[in-house]
């Protein structure tokens, strides 16, 4: 392996790699605040009384411009593969078919009863405080979850997108595996660094977890698994267990006080800077990296 890298590293294919994976994420980094900029303009934000009236367009203005920021982001990310890449973009494992719903779906399911599994066992040792819990019917709630539901749509395809889909398949043939793997997990641990919980156990666990995406992306041969488990990893922890918060102003449904060690539990801004969240995605990505390998030797059948 060590022989790979440095055969890798002596022809300087990173360089290519490292420019078009930076092209491609600055132009879909652009594409969500250009796609809200050109739809939210026109709406009068130094008045809040204007805008209380004009609550039901704001609302419909998220998510159209969410909806498009998605759309622009699939055909940008597929051109990019297609004219920088040299390359079909069928190798990006994002086409649009019978299999994305069940995937999308599968991956959503997976990530809320993970997300659940962590809460009830906090909840059983007393690191949960339960507040209060909202009413799921009242209309309050209802708006904030359906706008944070498209909102968090919007990230976690753009995420998996970005870095998954283009980030790792623009690497593979050039750059030797281990280094494809490690290099696309840290850039996209490093791009959390913005959170105040950001520390050596946050950057070990998002490089685990880009790890799993990876792993997922390989056993499915589909982005749509890991765009699901993601949409609804962040759904579900801000606005169904409120374990963290978003900075948007969002309702959860079970309203919280988070008591549990910070080193164990992580904070609001960032739950993936505790060591229990570390513990649940290495064993995750073991597992699927395990089934990976008996699959592989496997024999096959003829």
């Amino acid at each position: 392996m060590l022989h790979q890298v440095a055969q890798f590293m002596a022809r300087r294919v990173w360089y290519a790699w490292l420019l078009r994976v930076t092209i491609c994420s600055a132009g879909t980094l652009l594409i969500g605040p250009l796609s809200a900029a050109s739809l939210l303009w026109f709406f009068p934000t130094g008045d809040p009384d204007a805008l209380r009236q004009m609550q039901g367009w704001l609302i419909a203005a998220i998510v159209v411009s969410s909806i498009v920021a998605m759309v622009l982001t699939y055909y940008f990310v597929r051109l990019c593969f297609r004219y920088l890449d040299q390359r079909d973009p069928s190798e990006l494992r994002m086409d649009i078919n019978a299999r994305m719903p069940v995937m999308l779906l599968s991956g959503c399911i997976v990530s809320a009863n993970v997300l659940a599994v962590i809460f009830l066992f906090q909840l059983a040792l007393g690191w949960i405080e339960v507040k209060s819990v909202s009413d799921p019917f009242n209309s309050v709630f209802l708006l904030s979850a359906f706008t944070s539901l498209v909102q968090f749509a919007s990230i976690g395809f753009a995420e998996e997108v970005r870095y998954r889909a283009y980030g790792y398949a623009s690497g593979e043939g050039s750059v030797p595996l281990p280094v494809l793997v490690v290099a696309n997990a840290v850039i996209y641990a490093l791009l959390h660094a913005q959170y105040n919980q950001f520390g050596i156990i946050a950057l070990v666990n998002l490089t685990v977890i880009a790890g799993f995406y990876i792993a997922a992306l390989h056993f499915f041969n589909s982005i749509w698994f890991g765009v699901g488990f993601h949409f609804a990893w962040d759904f579900t922890q801000v606005s169904v267990f409120g374990l963290a918060f978003s900075g948007t102003g969002n309702t959860s449904l079970i309203v919280i006080e988070q008591t549990g060690p910070p080193v164990l539990v992580g904070g609001t801004a960032l739950i993936e800077a505790g060591l229990v969240y570390l513990v649940v995605f290495a064993a995750a990505t073991s597992l699927i990296v395990y089934l990976l390998r008996q699959r592989s030797a496997a024999p096959t059948m003829v």
